[in-house]
């Protein structure tokens, strides 16, 4: 058994389309075009901000006005999981894996989303509103509350951020390539694996 910890955009909650229209419309920029959104698919959020002409000062307050946002999108059935990451929950949580959510996202979008998905009931404890800029610290926090070492837990993200923030704190990461971050930069920042798909992370997770 593990302890298997998920971020939520961009690894469980397609958020791309979401993220990169809320940018569009803030900058009163016209609709993006298919082409301009091949250009930003797998930049973060921060670099596909700075592509679209956002200043780094400008970061907090995109992240509250997103959050807040957000709650509307996820009430009205606009932001849903990437196919096959339910059932990878499921089937984790039925093996019997203790199963953690981390997200830079408010706590009741986290609630909210899980909840529209049906799988909130198999994650046992939820840490929102982490990390704008590092998730060392809510990663720590979780692993002392939770009684955890380092080396019993493994880290589900999509970002270098967060691999980073992990990498920091000595947990183990699984990097997803279908998420806010290309897949040659993942495989750069040396994660402990990488799964271009749910069902090999599925397998992934049931090898470590």
């Amino acid at each position: 058994m593990s302890a298997i910890i998920f971020d939520m955009d961009g690894t469980i909650a397609d958020s791309f389309d979401y993220v990169s229209e809320f940018l569009v419309k803030q900058a009163k920029l016209p609709p993006l075009t298919d082409e301009q959104k091949r250009s930003l698919r797998g930049l973060s959020m921060r670099d596909m901000a700075h592509q679209l002409g956002y200043h780094w000062w400008d970061a907090p307050r995109l992240f509250v006005r997103g959050r807040q946002r957000m709650r509307l999108s996820i009430k009205s059935k606009n932001l849903q999981a990437f196919a096959g990451m339910p059932e990878v929950i499921r089937k984790l949580h039925n093996e019997g894996h203790e199963l953690f959510i981390l997200s830079t996202n408010s706590l009741r979008n986290v609630h909210h989303f899980l909840d529209d998905q049906k799988i909130h009931k198999y994650f046992l404890e939820i840490y929102a509103g982490v990390g704008v800029f590092s998730k060392a610290p809510g990663l720590r926090q979780l692993l002392k509350q939770q009684h955890l070492t380092p080396e019993e837990a493994i880290y589900v993200c999509d970002e270098l951020r967060d691999i980073e923030a992990a990498q920091a704190v000595g947990v183990r990461t699984i990097a997803v390539t279908w998420g806010f971050a290309r897949r040659g930069k993942l495989v750069a920042i040396r994660p402990t694996a990488l799964a271009d798909t749910p069902a090999e992370l599925m397998r992934i997770l049931e090898e470590v």
